[in-house]
């Protein structure tokens, strides 16, 4: 349990408490859509956050400065920022969108091709766009997210109840005690190799819901390098585009 404390920023670097019962020591992430975030334990001098903050000036600016180069470019007639090509990483896509005035009340996507999108209706509307196309990203996580993870779990022997995709704000994914597993549409983004260890990750809660030693030594057992993935992940929302995270 967390809970979320707004705290005067270091100078021109802004930036959110978290006071976290789980976390062993104070910790940065960095998200686009949630900016600077400082998890800290219960017992940690608040005192000493503006000095983490400072000592981690380079890396925190080298992190924000990498959001925007990974961006998808392309700004279509409405003015708004809008893909004119879409990466989908995590499946080995690429999608080039093309956008069609037309007199129409919504905003309609359809697959003209294996590699190009079109979307059509009042392209005035970016709101309208965004919405049209997470929802054919919803379809695309779908077809491809959740057969993946049926795949590994044949594979790895584990079984789960049912699978999800949800564009989720913070969370990569979850497992419930149902078996239930959830996980975030903007997995289609990250490289291969970090949506694998996502998966595996919620796979071996169906064996052990919490994050216990014999948890992290299951996790083990399917990704010897599950470490380097975990901390990979604390900065895996450079990932996403600017267009998907923004909220309409």
């Amino acid at each position: 349990m967390t809970n979320r404390v707004e705290m005067r920023p270091v100078p021109d670097i802004p930036y959110t408490i978290k006071v976290s019962r789980r976390a062993r020591y104070a910790r940065l992430r960095i998200s686009p859509h949630e900016g600077l975030i400082v998890v800290v334990p219960e017992n940690f001098d608040r005192m000493d956050v503006p000095g983490l903050v400072e000592s981690r000036r380079a890396w925190i600016t080298k992190v924000q400065g990498s959001f925007d180069l990974r961006r998808v470019s392309g700004v279509s007639d409405t003015g708004a920022e809008l893909p004119s090509r879409i990466e989908l990483q995590g499946i080995g896509e690429s999608w080039k969108v093309t956008y069609c005035r037309e007199d129409r009340g919504r905003v309609l996507v359809r697959e003209a091709s294996c590699d190009e999108l079109i979307l059509s209706g009042p392209m005035h509307d970016a709101a309208s766009c965004q919405a049209a196309l997470e929802s054919w990203l919803k379809l695309q996580a779908d077809r491809k997210l959740a057969p993946q993870l049926e795949r590994l779990a044949s594979i790895h022997g584990f079984s789960f109840s049912e699978v999800s995709v949800r564009k989720q704000r913070s969370r990569w994914g979850s497992c419930s005690s149902r078996g239930t597993i959830s996980l975030n549409l903007k997995l289609l983004f990250l490289p291969p190799l970090l949506v694998r260890y996502i998966m595996i990750h919620e796979l071996c809660h169906t064996r052990h819901m919490n994050h216990s030693r014999r948890y992290w030594a299951e996790v083990a057992r399917f990704d010897p390098d599950f470490a380097l993935h975990d901390r990979e992940m604390r900065h895996a929302w450079r990932f996403v585009p600017g267009w998907l995270v923004l909220e309409s």
